[in-house]
């Protein structure tokens, strides 16, 4: 009925207002900002971030200058800038943009947070005349983007405000028989100056550029219109997205959990005990992170309460001011959450669900059947018998059906019956149809990391997978023969350029010269680098293995393999 109104009514302007908007840029970057805009901007995880910016603090080699630290500190909470800095500032934006850039006074910004870190400065650069295009020659590529991006953001935290023409026009719409009236509203604004936004423009996670243009024509108070086109449209309430790096990072800053330093190791924890993965950017929960986050919400609803550890920040600050005694705030937390774990003593259980549907292969096997139960295994959710271990008839849950194997056209090597597309526990492969009789598996071929072989310097280390699961050789064996049981990263050590791996808890460390570094790119002692090495599969000894009637032998030691 509206709309048929609508399409036979009268236009007119009933109102037109007018006015400038003027736009302030962001401060500048804290830990928390610099992660959420390198996860928008660049695609950067918050471990990556870290890892970059504390290459950037430590320094680089800058031909006639030395070894130079290019930006602040990269652990703080504070949006401050030191008064030096402040005037370098204002010569840099005067020199690159002109004076109409510029501002009178600097702007100085201020943080009402209890307990925030700002004993340093924002993280800014150590001197903004050292331009990002100037510094790129001797920088690796993702180096340069951040160090660019933290450029940006700061040199437009000093820079003039955006101005903006803003119209706000209602609309009066007449049904030509009922005598109802319908309001219509439109917004449009025009950009008369862009400031900052010249240099830097804050990223968005959902929502859209409040300061985009949308252009009105000219109009004028009670002027006739003429209806073009009505779109009636219906919108419906979406759910809250999911959370990206950015935006989770942000909710963790909002209610007060974590700081600066464990942003980035809370998120790497998230992913390396396989309790969310991500897809597309998003976070989405795995089948051992909903039982987790249910059994504790089921035993623990204090402890994992949001509110929970933004208070035991706020007590250990309360600590750290001389505003508490650090017994009676371990007491008050600590005996309540001992009468909670022994009420949950003995009660926690794997999550099983107990379905109608009878076991088919207990009657076969002369068993009465049992009901089939939907357990949690190491690989998701699958349905077993409840005879189990008696009975080890399994199959996968309802909605996650392995699909049909499908012939190819292609023939066994040794058996000579077609090849079959299959799906196991694994994932899919391809096998010999006439199984278990044959057991070939085509293997995969090789997937090269890029990472140049650090002994030969020739081949690409390459992963492959043995006995023990996945390593990295050199893609030139047998003619050299490296290899290691950790993926390669492709930034080589700052210090002797030796090959850097993935270790332990998210840590890296070079195989050459024994420095290693934590999840955020902090450097750890070299007490804590050597607890990261692996000890070797074969013991103390060193030995190498042939194997015997493969046609060529494999000089392989196993304390290369765990190098």
């Amino acid at each position: 009925a509206h709309v048929a109104r609508l399409r036979g009514a009268q236009y007119r302007v009933a109102e037109v207002r007018q006015k400038e908007v003027k736009r302030s840029p962001a401060p500048p970057f804290t830990t928390s900002t610099l992660q959420q805009e390198a996860a928008r901007k660049l695609g950067f995880s918050s471990r990556r971030t870290m890892q970059i910016a504390q290459r950037l603090y430590e320094g680089v080699n800058i031909p006639g200058e030395g070894q130079v630290g290019l930006i602040t500190y990269m652990r703080t909470d504070s949006v401050n800038i030191a008064e030096q800095a402040l005037a370098d500032l204002a010569d840099v934006v005067r020199l690159q943009y002109g004076s109409q850039y510029a501002l009178k006074e600097p702007r100085r910004f201020r943080k009402k947070q209890r307990g925030a870190q700002e004993a340093h400065e924002a993280i800014r650069p150590t001197s903004a005349g050292r331009l990002p295009e100037v510094l790129q020659t001797f920088l690796d590529r993702d180096q340069a983007r951040l160090y660019r991006l933290i450029w940006q953001r700061t040199v437009a935290s000093q820079m003039a405000e955006a101005r903006f023409d803003q119209v706000s026009v209602d609309v009066e719409a007449q049904a030509r028989d009922e005598g109802i009236r319908y309001l219509l509203r439109a917004t449009g604004q025009t950009m008369t100056f862009d400031g900052f936004r010249r240099v830097y423009l804050e990223g968005r996670d959902d929502t859209s550029d409040e300061d985009a243009e949308s252009l009105l024509p000219a109009l004028s108070a009670r002027q006739a219109l003429r209806l073009l086109e009505l779109l009636p449209e219906q919108h419906f309430t979406q759910p809250p997205p999911r959370y990206s790096e950015a935006s989770l990072v942000k909710t963790l800053e909002e209610n007060g959990i974590g700081r600066p330093s464990t942003y980035a190791p809370t998120i790497s924890t998230l992913l390396d005990r396989g309790y969310v993965r991500l897809e597309e950017r998003r976070f989405h929960p795995e089948d051992i992170g909903v039982v987790v986050t249910d059994t504790l919400v089921d035993h623990f609803p204090d402890i994992v309460d949001v509110g929970f550890t933004a208070r035991m920040e706020e007590e250990l600050d309360d600590i750290a001011e001389g505003e508490a005694e650090w017994v009676a705030v371990l007491r008050e937390f600590y005996e309540p959450f001992m009468e909670a774990l022994d009420r949950a003593s003995g009660k926690i259980a794997p999550p099983e669900v107990i379905l109608a549907e009878l076991c088919p292969r207990c009657p076969e096997e002369g068993r009465e059947a049992a009901h089939l139960v939907e357990k949690l295994g190491r690989f998701g959710r699958f349905v077993g018998c409840g005879n189990y271990p008696e009975c080890k008839y399994t199959r996968p849950r309802e909605g996650d059906q392995r699909p049909e194997p499908k012939l190819l056209d292609e023939l066994c090597p040794e058996s000579g019956h077609p090849l079959m597309e299959r799906t196991g526990r694994f994932g899919p492969f391809i096998g010999c149809s006439a199984y278990p009789e044959c057991k070939y598996i085509k293997k995969e071929p090789p997937k090269s990391t890029g990472v140049p072989c650090p002994k030969c310097g020739e081949g690409e280390l390459i992963e492959r997978r043995g006995r023990f699961g996945p390593f990295y050789s050199c893609g030139r064996y047998p003619s050299c023969d490296f290899s290691v049981n950790y993926k390669p990263l492709p930034d080589p050590c700052p210090e002797c350029k030796g090959l850097v791996v993935v270790a332990r808890g998210g840590a890296t460390r070079c195989t050459s010269c024994g420095r290693a570094w934590d999840a955020e790119g902090r450097e750890l002692s070299a007490d804590e680098a050597a607890k990261l090495v692996p000890k070797s599969r074969g013991g103390p000894r060193q030995r190498t293995r042939t194997r015997a009637g493969a046609g060529r032998a494999s000089t392989r030691t196993k304390a290369k393999r765990t190098a």
